[in-house]
């Protein structure tokens, strides 16, 4: 079997796939096995698939460098969530081997399937079997035998009739191979995907005559033209990302009857600080008060006439470190004046952070985040969007927090693309995210605010409270969509059809005897009244726990907080 590449038809078979595949990203979401409103694999996948379609729609030079270039780039760049990562990383494998042959026969499959394993795998820091990494994997391994045992004299429909029969084989076992999905008797979900990209590829081959639709057997294999011959290769200049635009930022509203017009900032470090007690005086002396931070590092905003109140407050606790305090009076009349605004300090390090809700995004720009990305549990953003974030910053080094486990992988994507020196920390959740972020000093080296950020984001337990969106049975037990379900550190622990009832009882669940605090970020549906019921149920069980609630306004997610 010698087929002759001809490219046009590489752009063909990807607009059938894109179209086949979705009208299985419903059924391909439903497989995750937690039945909570994730950033689904079928969806994230989806989106993958057509970042590639539009990077091939924009070529005019349709060689197969060209367009094994475009299939890479556009995979990589439009890659969301974990699944997407992987496949965009499978694409690149392909065809990096693909791109070096005009045509194409069992030598350069094994190639390529050898170099998007490999590829696969290297992205991932701790592959797991029975995930999509393992299709890919026995693909290879099959094609390798295959090809020692045949001949070129083979046919493309018996050829692409067996992938197939291999990929449901092997995905079939990923259910035993993984003890969630056994318990849940469900395959993986980006596992699945494959297969119907391999569906849709071969619905591609019969769409472009290469074979007929006969389902098995070499009967039905039809004569592939070679008409096309590869044109020399023209030089490719460097792509050029699309400007950034910036996110528009809300007007601070400020007028001239406001009543406290210094915005106040600064960080204290000492020992054994009341938090709870700090919190209350700082209140008292503005509005618009934030004090978050553990009991040896806080960080205090706050709106006041009195800063200088406010910092001998401070100063009763500790050490006082990187105050600003701003006119915001001043700041707004700057704003309206046509002369240019005085330049802005050059700072060493930019941090962006990942999150979705206006409290969030606020809660974290006030902790020194630079950028803010909307995302996170429904919405993974793309390695274009974070690569975009990291060009926008004028300083070359680079912290980024995913605050989702499948918003890492693709932040590690990006950091590899820019060429800035970017670290990402590897927060999995929006409380761990707040913790990294208000542990960073921009006085410390990296090593120094590394250790630091990481003791703090794993010295603290994560909770969420969200409704299931799916029927689901596990270990945990059965659920019924519609209910509220708990997750502690990102597995489930409460099952409820009471959401007062399922943040209590996770609470319960979650606290140690040495945990003092517990901070609430409360969902863009959660009321005074819950917040105050919830409250006073834990201090039945905990009456000198400190509670504190801040506005989070994120979406599906009633609660998230920290116990620490």
């Amino acid at each position: 079997m010698i087929i002759k590449l001809e490219s046009s038809d590489i752009k063909k078979a990807t607009s059938i796939i894109v179209e086949h595949f979705k009208t299985s990203e419903t059924k391909i979401n439903n497989l995750n096995v937690f039945p909570v409103p994730d950033g689904d694999t079928g969806t994230n996948m989806l989106l993958t698939l057509k970042s590639i379609k539009k990077e091939l729609a924009k070529l005019k030079n349709n060689d197969i460098q060209t367009i094994g270039d475009a299939v890479s780039f556009g995979g990589l760049m439009g890659a969301r969530g974990n699944s997407g990562v992987i496949l965009s990383q499978i694409f690149k494998g392909f065809f990096d081997e693909l791109k070096k042959n005009n045509s194409f026969n069992l030598d350069n499959l094994e190639n390529a399937l050898n170099s998007a394993r490999e590829l696969a795998y290297s992205s991932v820091q701790n592959p797991t079997e029975g995930t999509m990494l393992t299709i890919i994997k026995d693909l290879y391994n099959y094609i390798k035998t295959y090809n020692e045992n045949n001949n070129d004299n083979v046919f493309l429909s018996e050829l692409i009739d067996n992938i197939i029969s291999e990929t449901e084989n092997s995905l079939v076992r990923t259910t035993f191979l993984l003890p969630v999905l056994k318990e849940a008797n469900v395959v993986d979900a980006g596992a699945q995907g494959i297969l119907e990209i391999l569906v849709g590829l071969r619905k591609a081959l019969q769409d472009l005559g290469k074979i007929d639709s006969s389902l098995k057997g070499s009967t039905g294999e039809k004569n592939i033209p070679i008409t096309e011959t590869v044109k020399e290769k023209a030089a490719r200049a460097d792509f050029k990302q699309p400007a950034y635009e910036d996110r528009e930022l809300k007007d601070l509203s400020i007028s001239s009857d406001i009543k406290n017009i210094y915005c106040t900032e600064f960080i204290i470090t000492g020992q054994r600080i009341n938090l709870l007690r700090l919190r209350e005086d700082i209140e008292t002396y503005g509005d618009s008060a934030m004090v978050v931070g553990n009991e040896n590092l806080v960080k205090v905003h706050v709106h006041t006439n009195h800063p200088h109140r406010v910092l001998g407050r401070a100063l009763r606790e500790g050490v006082i470190h990187e105050i600003q305090i701003n006119n915001m009076v001043d700041q707004h009349m700057e704003k309206m004046k046509t002369v240019p605004a005085a330049e802005k300090p050059i700072l060493t390090y930019g941090l962006i952070s990942v999150s979705n809700g206006e409290g969030l995004e606020e809660i974290f720009k006030s902790l020194g985040a630079d950028i803010v990305i909307k995302g996170g549990q429904t919405m993974n953003p793309s390695t274009y969007e974070i690569v975009k974030a990291i060009k926008k910053l004028e300083t070359e080094k680079i912290i980024i927090f995913p605050n989702n486990k499948n918003i890492i992988l693709t932040a590690n994507q990006a950091a590899k693309i820019a060429r800035k020196d970017v670290t990402v920390i590897p927060t999995r959740t929006i409380p761990q995210g707040i913790n990294a972020v208000l542990n960073f000093n921009r006085d410390l080296t990296i090593d120094d605010n590394l250790k630091n950020m990481e003791e703090a984001y794993k010295r603290i337990k994560s909770g969420e409270i969200t409704v299931a969106v799916r029927d689901a049975n596990l270990l945990v037990g059965e659920i019924k969509k519609g209910q509220f379900i708990g997750l502690f550190d990102g597995k489930i622990k409460v099952i409820s059809d009471n959401l007062i009832g399922a943040t209590i009882e996770l609470i319960k669940d979650m606290i140690g005897e040495n945990d003092s605090i517990i901070s609430f970020y409360t969902g863009k549906d959660s009321s005074e009244s819950e917040n105050e019921e919830i409250k006073n149920g834990i201090k039945k069980y905990y009456p000198d726990i400190e509670i504190e609630f801040y506005k989070g306004d994120q979406p599906f997610y009633n609660y998230i907080f920290s116990v620490e």
